[in-house]
């Protein structure tokens, strides 16, 4: 069942218990008073007026307090398929969120997992990457002093040929 359905069902339930019970404004607002509930006089009365659309209300805040109070006191019974349909509903979703609710949680461990897995990767390939990076750095420091020992070298030769050249 439709929940604008339901509102305008209940609305007219209301209204005709209202109607029935010749029940005033100040009435209903006394009983609401001892149920524990609170609405404006405003609103009660917009409830009531022939010309108020039910679907500008809002069932939580507005309706379902009204039907609690009234239709539970004069035993109100004429929307129960309706309602007990809204409940078969509401329990199906109900079952629905919390598939959806375990799946969520199922996704998020499975998500942890792949976080903590790609950070194992990323820490490995750093630890790799630093390796190659020590690697490079001592062939540098080889090709270095080979450089230095040619430079050596040819030193020593120009000296010696100098030397000879000399002789």
């Amino acid at each position: 069942m439709e929940v604008n359905s339901l509102r305008k069902d209940t609305v007219e339930r209301l209204r005709k218990v209202k109607k029935e019970q010749a029940l005033t404004v100040a009435n209903i607002l006394e009983m609401f008073e001892k149920a524990g509930y609170y609405l404006s006089e405003a609103t009660v009365k917009r409830v009531f007026s022939e010309n108020a659309d039910p679907n500008s209300f809002k069932y939580r805040d507005t309706i379902a307090p009204l039907a609690d109070v009234l239709l539970d006191f004069y035993n109100d019974q004429s929307g129960t398929a309706d309602i007990e349909a809204l409940k078969s509903l509401i329990r199906d979703k109900n079952m629905t969120i919390n598939v959806l609710i375990a799946r969520d949680e199922e996704r998020k461990l499975d998500y942890e997992k792949r976080i903590a897995h790609l950070n194992k990767q990323i820490e490995r390939l750093e630890k790799n990457l630093d390796f190659r990076e020590d690697v490079v750095n001592r062939k540098d420091e080889v090709i270095e002093g080979l450089l230095n020992k040619i430079e050596h070298k040819d030193e020593l030769i120009e000296r010696l040929l100098t030397k000879a050249a000399k002789e």
